[in-house]
Order: C-alpha cells, then structure tokens, then sequence
C-alpha cells in the first residue's frame, strides 16, 4: 500500500511538472515575439537594418551615414517617466566617460511615440543628456519598420490617471542599449540600467578587436 502510494505521488508530481511546462510553452508562444527576446539572448538572431528618420533638426538620416561608427541605439519615448531617462542617462555618461574615444561612438535614441515625439519636441528633450545624442523620429510606417528589425516591442497603456485622454498614456517597451558595430552589424544588447563603466568596458573590447584587423 505504501509503496503504491508513492507510485501514485510520484506520478502526480510528474503530471503536474509537464502541464505547467506546457503552460508556460504557450504562454510565450502567444507572447509577441520581440516581448520574450527582451529577457533573452540575440546572439543567434540577425537584429538591424537601414533606417530613414528624422532627426531633432528635421533632417533626413539614414544608417549609412553612420557607417564607421559605433552605435549605442535605444528605443524609448520622451514621456516616459522613469526607465528611459535612466537609459539615455547612463549612454550620456558613457559617452562622458570614453574621453577621447567618444569620437568613435554615435549614441541614438529612437522614440517609439512619433505622434508625441516631434522634432521640434525632441530638440528639447535633448537637452537633459549628452550632445552627441542624436534623436530620430519618422511615421508611424518607419517607426514601426525600425522596431521590427530590433524586434523591438511596444504597446500603449492607458495612464490611471487620465485614462480616457488620447495625449495622456504611457508605453509598454523593450528597454534594451543595442550595441551595433561600425559596419552595421549587431553586437550585443544590454539592460538600461547596465551601468556606464560596463558599457564603456565593452566598447574598449570591440575597439580593441577593429584595430587588431
């Protein structure tokens, strides 16, 4: 008898071992794609590609004028209240803290509210964090054709305090520091709270690794 009963307790663990497994598949499975790779490894994924957007002084600018630079690229929204200016804060200070090298590395900010985010609004946003920071904005079209190359994910979330109110909501995003090499190709993401001395740190490993070519 007692030996059955471990047979049957045995059997009960397993069963429900598998069913939350299997629950846990489907519910990343129904995730929007660029949603799960936010917690996840890019190394295997091809991630970029060419952009035309605007930037801050309403001119046109694409990737390849970036060719033979550096990228440290973050998608946000200037109204975002706590996460994004954390982000670019801590690429502004990076950019302080390269010294020299800085020459070597365009930080950017694409935003993923355009209907908010104008030039002319970003031109003042700018102003909270380094100059070198270069902010792009575009259509709703290009916005959404540069999140898809980062598998980038966002979504609209209605502010609890004015919830009925079309100018007032907030956004749901992937908060990567995408590091993008200066041929254009992925090298590795980061959190945006990574600190400044890591991203600096590997930045000087990529650099080391361009002039040994």
């Amino acid at each position: 008898m007692l030996r059955d009963k471990k047979i049957r307790i045995l059997m009960l663990v397993a069963l429900t071992v598998v069913l939350c497994s299997t629950v846990i598949y489907f519910q990343l499975k129904n995730l929007p794609v660029s949603y799960v790779q936010n917690y996840s490894s890019f190394d295997k994924i091809t991630l970029g590609g060419d952009f035309s957007l605007i930037d801050s002084k309403g001119h046109r600018r694409t990737r390849q004028e970036f060719l033979g630079k550096f990228l440290l690229i973050y998608f946000g929204y200037s109204f975002c209240p706590d996460i994004c200016p954390l982000g670019l804060q801590n690429i502004s200070n990076t950019m302080e803290g390269l010294g020299r090298d800085r020459e070597q590395v365009v930080p950017i900010f694409i935003t993923l509210d355009p209907q908010r985010d104008t030039p002319q609004h970003l031109a003042v946003y700018a102003t909270n964090f380094h100059p070198s920071l270069v902010m792009l904005t575009g259509t709703f079209h290009e916005i959404e054709d540069i999140k898809k190359k980062f598998h980038v994910y966002s979504a609209r979330v209605a502010s609890q305090k004015t919830p009925s109110s079309s100018q007032d909501y907030l956004l749901d995003h992937t908060t990567l520091i995408y590091l993008i090499d200066s041929q254009g190709n992925y090298l590795e993401s980061f959190p945006h709270s990574t600190p400044p001395e890591t991203l600096i740190k590997a930045l000087n490993k990529h650099f080391v690794r361009r002039s040994k070519l």
